[in-house]
């Protein structure tokens, strides 16, 4: 369809109800793989399919194996079409790095505050026994170091793995009597729930425009009342909004700045 219309100039929005009906009838996200995935990346940002694309490219963050790249059908021989490494390669690796990022911090925090307040306890002698066992029991199930593990393998498996996660009460005192399944848990739910696809609309809407564009033009794409999906087509939160980001990073900042304002306000007015 798409070498169609590019080799006989059809006017693509005419294409775009198409489509939609074919990705409904042909598209089974359920028994999505990798190089389907890929191919439809680009006929879903050329035919503006908003909810596929998002669909799309969230499968590819958490299902993907390695560096994700644009996978064109055999075939497909125009090679001027295709999505633009800034467009896709960049923010889906972007994205993945993401998911890594946050996991990390899950299954770190809590024992590297046992780290560090362990050697300080005059109360345990436990602690260095407990951190050995935690992190044992992470190797055990394939899941750690992330350093090795997740260029080879995909997040949802990584994930799969940590839910194998088993670990008793091994500690007896306030230092190391920790409920580790209870943190890997909120690990697990913490990074399943930090990526929601890219948004064509935060895309499009953040690339760079030809000629002066003034501040309160950049103030307007970033959250409105909390919510980062106020004029999307697709509900989503800050880390799609931010990986689908195509202008400039200052401006990117700035809206980021302005949220943790407004945030902190918030919390400077709760009752304690």
């Amino acid at each position: 369809m798409i070498n169609a219309g590019d080799k006989y100039q059809f006017d693509g929005t005419i294409l775009i109800g198409f489509f939609e009906n074919w990705f409904a009838a042909n598209v089974n996200m359920g028994s999505m793989d990798a190089d389907f995935a890929r191919q439809l990346a680009l006929p879903c940002y050329m035919f503006d399919h908003a909810k596929g694309f998002s669909d799309i490219t969230k499968w590819l963050a958490y299902n993907f194996g390695g560096h994700i790249t644009e996978n064109r059908p055999a075939g497909f021989r125009w090679k001027h079409m295709h999505l633009s490494p800034p467009d896709f390669v960049g923010p889906m690796n972007h994205a993945r790095g993401g998911l890594k990022t946050v996991l990390h911090r899950g299954i770190w925090n809590r024992v590297g505050k046992l780290l560090e307040q362990g050697p300080e306890s005059n109360l345990c002698d436990e602690w260095d026994t407990v951190a050995g066992r935690y992190f044992a029991e992470l190797v055990r199930i394939d899941a750690y170091p992330l350093e090795t593990i997740f260029p080879k393998h995909s997040m949802n498996t990584i994930l799969e793995r940590l839910e194998k996660f088993k670990l008793g009460d091994i500690g007896d005192c306030f230092c190391c009597e920790i409920d580790w399944r209870h943190h890997i848990t909120k690990s697990i739910e913490n990074t399943r729930t930090n990526f929601h696809g890219l948004c064509i609309d935060c895309m499009d809407s953040s690339k760079p425009k030809r000629g002066s564009t003034d501040e309160d033009y950049w103030m307007h794409l970033g959250t409105v009342g909390g919510r980062w999906d106020t004029h999307c087509r697709v509900k989503h939160g800050q880390q799609t909004w931010y990986v689908s980001w195509l202008g400039r990073s200052e401006h990117r900042q700035k809206l980021l700045n302005k949220a943790n304002e407004i945030r902190a306000e918030i919390r400077a007015r709760l009752p304690y």
